[in-house]
């Protein structure tokens, strides 16, 4: 390689490493980056869904799973979700059953 290829390399790594610098420092990019933040931090947080006859259904975000539980009148009602995890090691695969009950 040439010295001549070699600076033209430089600069090219250089300007993709200013252009990221620049987009990361840009205010579209933080105010996508704060609106994404907010829209996790409301998923997480339980809110209604739907409401009749009394019942309201709430859901809430943990990890990469969405939960649901319902309450009617004040009163309170144990939901209880069940998912298969799978893992792939070569051939093998082993899957497990997973519970998770909400009061």
């Amino acid at each position: 390689m040439s010295w001549k290829d070699l600076v033209v390399l430089i600069a090219v790594f250089a300007g993709i490493l200013f252009g990221v610098s620049s987009c990361q420092n840009s205010e579209w990019y933080k105010r996508d980056q704060r609106e994404q933040a907010e829209s996790e931090r409301r998923e997480k947080t339980p809110h209604v869904i739907r409401e009749a006859d009394g019942c309201k259904v709430y859901t809430f975000k943990s990890g990469d799973r969405y939960h649901y539980f319902t309450r009617c009148n004040n009163s309170k009602t144990s939901t209880e979700s069940s998912w298969e995890e799978c893992r792939q090691a070569g051939k093998t695969r082993t899957c497990e059953t997973k519970t998770e009950t909400i009061d």
